[in-house]
Formats: C-alpha cells, sequence, structure tokens
C-alpha cells in the first residue's frame, strides 16, 4: 500500500541524485533533491535576496577600494593591495573566502583577535574589518542576503509537511548553520542520516555526539536523538579491500593517459555498463591531454568543456575591447550590454544560447547595483565579465560513454571501474591558498578545521571512491618535484612501475648509460662567488655542468622572501642610514611592488614576525651607522677573481666594521660554523666577504655576523674560524689550476632537486636498483 505522503531523499549532488533515480523501477519517481537543494526548498531569509556571485565579488571589491582610499596615511601600511579595478578584484577573491570561512563555522573577528596570541593578524583584522562594515553596508543598502550577516534562516514548515520522512545521505560535512536546521527539521519531521565513518572524516561527525567507530556505515534517527534515544537504527562494518585496487607509477604525467585509454578501451569491450565506469581527476588540466589523445572518442568530459576554447573567438573579440574600448554613448553598463551582444552576432550567425543565457543573468545582476557602477571604466567592466564567463561550464556533447569526472563530482556514487590519475603528493590532497590564511594554531583555538582536517575531508573523497568501487587503478608519477601521494602509505597500498605496455608512443631505442669522466681545470679568468664556490664545495660535478660547461638550468620565477625583504631594507637604509627600519617602513616600501594578494599577505606575516628584528636595530644602531647596504664587490683569492654582494656593512663607534648577513630561515635553524666543526664545513660565505672587505681596507678590524629576521639576532663567526676557513678556500682553489676530476657527490640533499640529475645519470642508478 502507498504511503500517503511520499519520502525525500537527499544526496550530496544532483549527480548522486541522477544515479539514485537510474535504480529506480518503472513507475513513479521519489522525491530526491541536492543538499544545495534540500537548503534552498526548507528555509528562506524574509525581504532579502541572496547577492549572486558576479555582484557579490563587485561589492567587495568596492568595500576594499573604499577602505584603501580612505584609510588615515598614518594607517595606510595596513592594506598593500594594489590600487587598481584588478587588483581590488584580486583581493576581493581571497576576501570572500575568508568571509566565507567566518560565516560557515559562525565566527566573528573579534573572536580571531581573542585567540590570535601571538599577535599575527591583528593589521590584518584591523583592515577586515573595516571592508566587512563597508560590504555590509552595501548589502543592506540593495537589499541583498550573504551568510556573512549570518542571519538565521526560517524555515519553512508546510514544505517539510508533505513528506513521511527524510533520508538524508551525508557525504562530507555540514557546516553549522546547516547541523542547526537538520536538527530543526528532525524535530518536525523524522529525519534517517546515513554516513560512512572512517579515519578521515569521523572528527567531522562530531557534532552528532555519538561514539562512531571508524569504517563502519550507520542509519542514525536523529528525532530519536534529539529525544535522548538510541539513535543508531543500522550499523554495517565496511573494511577497504584493498586487493581490488592496483597502484601504478609512471615517469611523466603525460604517461599517465595511456594506462587510462588501455582501460576505457578493455571495459567497452568487456561489455561493462558506461553509467558504472569512470576516469576521475584531482586537477582538470590533465584533461586537456585526455581529450587530444582520446581518438577513438571513448570519454565524455562530465565535467564540462574550457570555456574559453569553446567560445575563443568570442574571448578574442572582448580582450580587443578591452584594449581598445569605444567611447560611452551611455552608462558603462549599458555600453557593457551593447558591446558584448555586437560581438556575440559579429562572432556568431546564430549566438549560442547558453551565451546568451549567461550574458543576460550577467546584465540583469549588475543592473541591481547600476549606481554602484556609473563610474567604472568600460574596461574595467569587461574584465569582471571574463572573469565570470570563465567559470561557465559547457556539456560535453561531442564526447562518448565513459565520463570524466573531478572527485567532488563521485561524491556518493558507486563505481564498476576507475582509474584515478595524479594521485601524486602535490594534488592528494590540495589545500587552496585561501584556507592558508589563519595558522593551525590558532584555527584550533577557535575550534574550527586546521589544515590537517582540510587535508582529511580531501582524503576521505578519494577513501570513498576505493570504499565504493570494484576495481580500482591509481596512476601517479615521478618526477624531481612530484612522488606518489602518502595517501598510498597510509592505507599500505603497494606501488609498482606500470610495464610498457601503458607507454604512449613507441619506446625510443636507449643505449646503456655510460658514465662519463669529467676531468677539466677552472679556466683563467673565470670569477667566482660565493656561491659558485659552495656549488663546488656540495659537488664538484654539479660546478663542472654549471660553470665550466656552461649548462645553464632555465630561471625559476617563483616568489622569495629572503630577497624581496633584502630589497626592501636596502631601499630604506639608502634615504635613511641612520634611522632604525620599522614595521610600517617596509609596509610602505612594499606598495610599489607587484605582488599577489597571497604574497602580500605571506610578507605581512613575516613583517609581522621580525618584531625582534626591529628592537634589535633601534639597540645597535645606537652604537654603529648602516654604511652601504647590497655592496658590491671584487677581488682576487688565490689568483681567482671573486664577485658578489655582501647584503650589509656596518660602522661602528670604535672604527670597526661589521658585515652583516641577512638570513630569513623558515625551518633550520639558523648556526655559524665554530671551532669544533670548521674543518667540516662547506660553508665559505663569511669568509669570502671578510677577504672582500679587508682588501679594500687595509688593517681594518672587521666582523662578520649571520643576522637572523625573525629572531633579532646577530650570530657572530669568529675570527679564528674566519682565518682558518681562508687558508683551506685557498687551498681548495689551487686545485682547481691543474686537470682534476669533477666527482659526482651523490645524496638526498644534493640530488633531490638537482637540475643535472638525468645528465650526471643519477635517475638512471635509481632506475637500475
Amino acid at each position: 500500500m502507498l504511503e500517503e505522503k511520499p519520502v525525500l531523499y537527499v544526496f550530496s549532488s544532483r549527480r548522486a541524485c541522477n544515479a539514485f533515480y537510474a535504480k529506480q523501477q518503472d513507475g513513479f519517481l521519489p522525491v530526491v533533491w541536492s543538499v544545495k537543494e534540500f537548503y534552498n526548498q526548507i528555509s528562506f531569509i524574509e525581504g532579502l535576496l541572496k547577492v549572486p556571485r558576479s555582484v557579490r565579488q563587485v561589492l567587495l571589491a568596492h568595500a576594499i577600494k573604499e577602505v584603501a582610499q580612505n584609510l588615515p596615511e598614518s594607517t595606510e601600511h595596513l592594506l598593500v593591495f594594489e590600487k587598481s579595478f584588478l587588483g581590488y578584484l584580486d583581493s576581493s577573491t581571497f576576501v570572500a573566502h575568508f568571509f566565507n570561512e567566518l560565516a560557515i563555522f559562525d565566527l566573528d573577528m573579534n573572536q580571531i583577535e581573542s585567540q590570535d596570541i601571538y599577535g599575527d593578524y591583528a593589521n590584518h583584522l584591523e583592515v577586515l574589518k573595516r571592508i566587512l562594515a563597508h560590504y555590509q553596508e552595501q548589502l543592506e543598502k540593495h537589499r541583498f542576503y550573504d551568510r556573512i550577516l549570518r542571519i538565521e534562516p526560517t524555515l519553512i514548515s508546510a514544505v517539510l509537511e508533505k513528506f513521511t520522512r527524510i533520508e538524508f545521505y551525508l557525504e562530507g560535512s555540514l557546516n553549522n548553520q546547516e547541523q542547526r536546521l537538520l536538527f530543526k527539521v528532525a524535530s518536525l519531521v523524522p529525519v534517517f542520516l546515513h554516513v560512512n565513518c572512517d579515519r578521515y572524516n569521523k572528527d567531522f561527525l562530531g557534532f552528532l555526539k555519538l561514539d562512531l567507530e571508524v569504517n563502519h556505515y550507520y542509519k542514525l534517527d536523529l528525532s530519536a536523538l534529539l529525544q535522548g534515544k538510541p539513535a543508531i537504527i543500522k550499523k554495517q562494518e565496511q573494511n577497504l579491500q584493498v586487493d581490488h585496487i592496483r597502484v601504478y607509477g609512471f615517469k611523466t604525467r603525460l604517461e599517465q593517459v595511456g594506462l587510462a585509454l588501455l582501460r576505457v578501451q578493455e571495459w567497452l569491450q568487456d561489455g561493462l555498463d558506461p553509467s558504472t565506469l569512470a576516469i576521475i581527476t584531482p586537477d582538470s588540466s590533465i584533461t586537456a591531454y585526455l581529450k587530444l589523445l582520446d581518438i577513438e572518442n571513448n570519454l565524455n568530459l562530465a565535467h564540462g568543456q574550457d570555456v574559453e576554447w569553446v567560445y575563443f573567438a568570442y574571448f578574442q573579440a572582448l580582450k580587443n575591447l578591452q584594449i581598445n574600448p569605444p567611447p560611452l554613448n551611455a552608462s558603462p553598463l549599458e555600453e557593457l550590454d551593447k558591446v558584448c551582444k555586437q560581438a556575440m552576432e559579429q562572432v556568431y550567425p546564430t549566438p549560442p544560447k547558453h551565451l546568451q543565457d549567461f550574458h543576460e543573468d550577467f546584465y540583469n545582476n549588475l543592473m541591481s547595483i547600476k549606481s554602484l557602477l556609473k563610474d567604472y571604466p568600460l574596461a574595467d567592466l569587461l574584465e569582471l565579465y571574463l572573469q565570470e564567463l570563465k567559470k561557465q561550464r559547457i556539456d560535453d556533447v561531442s564526447g562518448g560513454k565513459v565520463r570524466v569526472l573531478d572527485v567532488l563530482e563521485c561524491r556518493g556514487l558507486s563505481f564498476e571501474r576507475v582509474v584515478l590519475l595524479d594521485f601524486t603528493d602535490h594534488l592528494v590532497p590540495c589545500i587552496p591558498d585561501h584556507n592558508l590564511f589563519l595558522n593551525s594554531t590558532t584555527r584550533a583555538r577557535l575550534n574550527i578545521p586546521t589544515l590537517k582536517d582540510h587535508e582529511n575531508l580531501q582524503k576521505h573523497y578519494y577513501y570513498q571512491i576505493l570504499q565504493n568501487t570494484k576495481q580500482v587503478n591509481i596512476a601517479y608519477y615521478v618526477d624531481d618535484k612530484t612522488t606518489h601521494s602518502k595517501m598510498l602509505l597510509e592505507l599500505d597500498l603497494n606501488t609498482q612501475i606500470s610495464p610498457a605496455n601503458f607507454a604512449l608512443f613507441p619506446p625510443e631505442n636507449k643505449h646503456d648509460y655510460l658514465d662519463e669522466e669529467c676531468k677539466g681545470k677552472v679556466l683563467e679568468g673565470f670569477s667566482f662567488s660565493a656561491t659558485k664556490f659552495n656549488d663546488y664545495l656540495t659537488c664538484p660535478r654539479r660546478f663542472y655542468l654549471k660553470y665550466i660547461k656552461n649548462l645553464t638550468p632555465p630561471s625559476k620565477d617563483q616568489f622569495n622572501m629572503g630577497t624581496f625583504l633584502h630589497k626592501l631594507l636596502k631601499k630604506h637604509y639608502e634615504e635613511h642610514k641612520n634611522t632604525p627600519v620599522k614595521a610600517s617602513d617596509l609596509l610602505e616600501l612594499a606598495q610599489d611592488e607587484q605582488l599577489n594578494a597571497l604574497q602580500r599577505l605571506e610578507f605581512e606575516v613575516a613583517v609581522d614576525k621580525m618584531s625582534a628584528f626591529f628592537e634589535k636595530e633601534k639597540e645597535i644602531l645606537q652604537s654603529r651607522e648602516v654604511l652601504v647596504c647590497e655592496k658590491k664587490f671584487k677581488t682576487s683569492i688565490a689568483g681567482f677573481t671573486f664577485n658578489g654582494k655582501i647584503d650589509r656593512i656596518d660602522r661602528l663607534e670604535d672604527g670597526s666594521y661589521a658585515i652583516l648577513d641577512y638570513k630569513y630561515k623558515s625551518k633550520d635553524k639558523l648556526k655559524v660554523d665554530t671551532l669544533e666543526n670548521m674543518e667540516e664545513s662547506q660553508d665559505y660565505q663569511l669568509s669570502i666577504y671578510h677577504l672582500a672587505l679587508a682588501s679594500s681596507l687595509q688593517d681594518a678590524r672587521i666582523r662578520v655576523y649571520f643576522y637572523d629576521l625573525k629572531k633579532g639576532e646577530l650570530l657572530e663567526e669568529y675570527l679564528q674560524v674566519v682565518h682558518f676557513k681562508q687558508e683551506q678556500l685557498q687551498n681548495q682553489l689551487k686545485k682547481l689550476t691543474s686537470i682534476m676530476p669533477f666527482e659526482k657527490r651523490p645524496n638526498k640533499d644534493n640530488c633531490s632537486y638537482c637540475p643535472y640529475m638525468d645528465i650526471c645519470g643519477v635517475v638512471y642508478e635509481r632506475e637500475k636498483y
């Protein structure tokens, strides 16, 4: 007999809902909602509209702009955002994620301040408070709702009363507000919660206040739980079956594609149902290779095609308009509407419906804040338009039968066969930059997920894929920066190098590696530096390849905090030789530098951690002056020319000099060589600097120091050690004047990130043994 009221089924995603529908018998289908649809259907915020994503970005960018332009000059250093629309947009993304986290965990910034015991974020919170105040003001003005307002939604009991019970399948986690609403629902209608508890998500189920065991499935009666009654209706053990999992290691990322394509071909030949098969990727960038090499057209990019590729001509037309914007004949927003429609019609005889729908939604959303945009240039609105368009998904209508999914799309799904690609340490797990704002100590004190918790939640999704698939192939690749995910070790999954039958291309005819004996001498006129000499001591073979054979690796364009601080300190002391540098000085100097939002944050946190250094500067500059910073030198040692730069030279009141070498280290404790270890030392930097300055300052008294920028400590390398190392330096250099072998010195520290591994045969030796 049919129930008078239907049962409501709730799943983590619309894709999981569709999979549930596919299993149903012919006849009336049950009511099935995704978690997002569930909360949207059963609750509302009275009198307010949810702020659209594009509008939210504009309002946040506007708030950042207002704060940046209205901070008093004395506190201007608190905000180091780039003062342009692009800069505000870039910063708005970072700020939006931070505000999201506040809202999700019911926090306000005063709570963060109370738990920030080291004051790491005091300056940033001051600025963020002002941004939030401006943003909230704009939300209220335009009658929008954002969860940062922390308004508790109202339940719509009439909707809930339509159902006899709710079967809620939880994958992942619920935020505090979602937990409260679910318990409120359970007080009105029976709610049965289905959860899979494993080693990675157990802490996220703590809100249930039940002693759940890992590796178990539970069906829980939340209505009974509210009444203090036994809530566990069903409990079933679920241990991971490792015998159905095979792991393959590759030498390059591209080679993994061969495994994926072969498996897809085998599955389809075996007649398996394509809806139970999947290629799963943690990073969508590999789909470009899959699409290119899928000559049989077996794959379907379930998360959509690259919108920039599909609408390439339209993107180019808009970018040309950015460079050469037409004169404004109407308001900027109306002009945007006009030029975009014209570009669309020029590019497409019949504009795609998806593109037209996006344009109408974008335009209509921004019309609600038209007054705010009246002074914005057309080029800025075009940039916002392009950024939003890039976030769109285009269905892969030309694809094949086997889906290519990202990890989140697999929540709540079961499979027959799966290939998991890119199972590497930097992608599994991978924490977005915006989750790096608060450190783990502060997060733990605030009782919000730490970085470790975020990693575990991602691992939970992978674990459930392994749990819910009958046969899994895992692929990873190893190079000088990447290896397999540590999750393989945590789950005791054995790894093996893949056989050649997964290769995409015919194997090359390789000859056995022949270890060349590298002999030579340093030619007359060669110019040394402290770094070059350190390369020689660390690994003569690297020195030979890099400086004698001139095989210079390509430079890496990476942000280096130490180098950046050196640059700013030089700027300050060039203008203010006897004025101790302060935090505000560095922050002000950084205003003119091109940094992205995360680099700015990293820099500001670094400056906050340098308080001991600023105090030390005030102390030592009472009895000395800064003579010069980044002092270039050129000197001769044992017949060889040495060039370099000394970070700083101070002149003391007694007429002596101090060489200071700045060090900004994050992990290893900074040390200088002592009488006990000077014979084993391979660091001749301070000794070389001492010789260079002594050659230009005859009979001067010179002392040398490492200067710890975090601890504000001057670590002196004593002159007895310096003179001993200078003698050793002379002896080492004499060897280089005659022909000699440049031997390898293989070890983990030398070779892990060395660009010459292939040439010197380290990679070959690893493969052989």
